[in-house]
């Protein structure tokens, strides 16, 4: 596998930085590649107003040192350093600019924090992380500063389905990662809220979906018995907001990682609604963005 880690030199926030690197020490075999990747422009007031490197470089070569020199304070020395050069100083450009990096180099995975900075913000969820999120074709692994951080790889992946093909694939992809990883998968599934409502004369629509509904996780559960996987597939119909049953059953089964699908393109911004963007914000553990095109 190849990782790009949305890298930023300038970040001082050493909570976050002591997260990335365990994420990295966890996730990484001896064979895969690691490279950290910062995209340098005239945003950055620290590279704009760097009048004492000659101009020619304060957008590439001196950044490229800077990320060298974060990367041996960090003991990670053996991890590539890679500077992209980007004139336009919006985020979404900067976004756009390392996800095509994370997409040209067929990079497995983009790990990146919802805040990189003190102070001066830089990588807000709300702007960097979460416009990555949006432009992205790669997976992503967001935490941010209150994420808790295991020391090994993950055991336990929640993996949310919302039934719909896009999810379907999805499925596929968290299963991969949970056969690589060596983990348990776990599967909710929050249904409509006809689901769960009951009366005697109720149309026979609603017995039908109720039907569909049990027809598709049972598929998924034989799913994941032919890949040899183990995990457990519910349904949650209570009467709550969809990200917070999704993540209460993340709690219920001590899950490591929580996992969703989101898509890319101009119609990215939705999501899936705004649960996705809640569960970023809110959750205790690392959440696994899978991009399904």
């Amino acid at each position: 596998m190849r990782l790009v880690w949305a890298f930023d030199p300038f970040d001082s926030n050493r909570k976050l930085q002591q997260q990335a690197v365990a994420l990295v020490k966890a996730l990484v075999a001896a064979r895969d590649r690691v490279e950290a990747v910062y995209v340098a422009s005239p945003r950055e007031i620290s590279l704009a107003t760097a009048f004492d490197v000659p101009f020619h470089s304060r957008f590439s070569g001196h950044p490229k040192h800077l990320v060298a020199q974060g990367l041996a304070r960090l003991g990670l020395k053996q991890v590539r350093a890679t500077v992209l050069t980007e004139d336009n100083v919006s985020v979404t450009s900067a976004a756009r600019a390392l996800a095509q990096h994370a997409e040209r180099t067929k990079a497995g995975l983009t790990l990146v924090a919802s805040r990189a900075r003190t102070g001066v913000s830089r990588l807000f969820l709300g702007s960097f992380a979460e416009t990555l999120v949006h432009v992205s074709k790669t997976d992503l692994l967001v935490f941010h500063e209150g994420t808790r951080i295991w020391k090994r790889s993950p055991e336990r992946l929640l993996y949310a389905h919302d039934l719909s093909r896009s999810d379907d694939r999805g499925f596929e992809r968290a299963l991969a990662h949970a056969k690589r990883w060596k983990a348990a998968l776990h599967v909710v599934h929050v249904p409509d809220p006809a689901y769960g409502i009951r009366f005697d004369d109720q149309d026979s629509w609603v017995d039908s979906y109720r039907k569909q509904v049990q027809k598709k996780l049972d598929a998924i559960d034989a799913r994941l018995h032919q890949a040899g996987v183990e995990g457990s597939v519910v349904i949650d119909a209570q009467w709550a907001p969809v990200s917070e049953l999704i993540l209460a059953r993340a709690k219920r089964t001590r899950a490591d990682l929580v996992v969703v699908c989101a898509k890319s393109g101009p119609l990215a911004g939705a999501m899936g609604g705004s649960v996705t963007r809640q569960i970023l914000r809110a959750s205790g553990t690392p959440v696994l963005v899978i991009k399904t095109g």
